[in-house]
């Protein structure tokens, strides 16, 4: 059980999660779902040193009537990162109870520690806005998926994230991940941007390829004007077929 120190740590750690969503019905249950992995993560530590405990398989909590239906969900999400509920689907799917990234592959760094950050932003922030907890299980999967984990460093590249918090016991390959408030502006950032790199038709003869705009050169950059704030973007010609 938690202390009244600890507590009151908890209870910050979880306000902080959902600080971004305005919905007061909305912030109240994916606060109650923040808080309540929370205490049980906290109780857990408690009671690990317990070789004879058996596992428990704790099931996926049960789906609130404010996110009953896609639409709610796509609506959460959208307020969550501030973007219009149109464009939600273009970086989740939130069909069932458990969203996924949805984004092509090419739309992430090539590099696996800035994809993995990317990755750890969108996915803990998608989930903290739906009030469903987010370990580092759930990110590793999907850095699996998109084949952007590196089983050595990816515990490191999580831990050095100033944008995330690592809770539980140091050194396991699964701990609990609480966004931060800057990690929440940063990952509404990302969601804003259409997800990272991307591709823009400029006219009928060529388009430009997005890549990182931090290899750009300072002449360049400013050559882009109006595209360089939308994009982190570095410009490559491409001829038309």
């Amino acid at each position: 059980m938690a202390t009244g120190a600890n507590l009151q740590e908890l209870l910050k750690s979880a306000e902080e999660a959902v600080e971004v969503i305005k919905d007061d019905e909305r912030k109240r249950i994916a606060f109650e779902r923040v808080l309540d992995h929370l205490l049980k993560t906290d109780g857990n530590q408690a009671v690990e040193a317990r070789p004879s405990a058996p596992p428990v398989n704790e099931a996926s909590p049960p789906v609130d009537g404010a996110f009953a239906s896609e639409q709610q969900r796509i609506d959460t999400v959208a307020e969550y990162f501030g973007i219009d509920p149109e464009h939600v689907t273009d970086i989740f799917d939130v069909s069932g109870e458990d969203p996924v990234l949805t984004i092509h592959s090419s739309k992430l760094p090539e590099a696996q520690a800035p994809a993995t950050r990317h990755i750890a932003l969108l996915i803990t922030g998608v989930r903290t806005a739906l009030g469903r907890d987010t370990d580092t299980g759930h990110l590793r999967q999907v850095a699996d998926n998109y084949s952007k984990l590196s089983s050595s460093n990816f515990m490191t590249t999580l831990a050095k994230m100033s944008e995330l918090s690592l809770l539980g016991k140091r050194g396991s390959q699964k701990r609990l991940v609480r966004m931060k408030v800057r990690g929440a502006e940063e990952a509404r950032e990302l969601a804003k941007q259409g997800g990272l790199a991307g591709e823009r038709v400029l006219n009928d003869s060529c388009s430009i390829k997005i890549e990182t705009a931090r290899s750009l050169s300072n002449t360049i950059y400013e050559a882009l004007g109006g595209l360089s704030h939308r994009f982190v973007v570095m410009p490559v010609l491409i001829q038309p077929d």
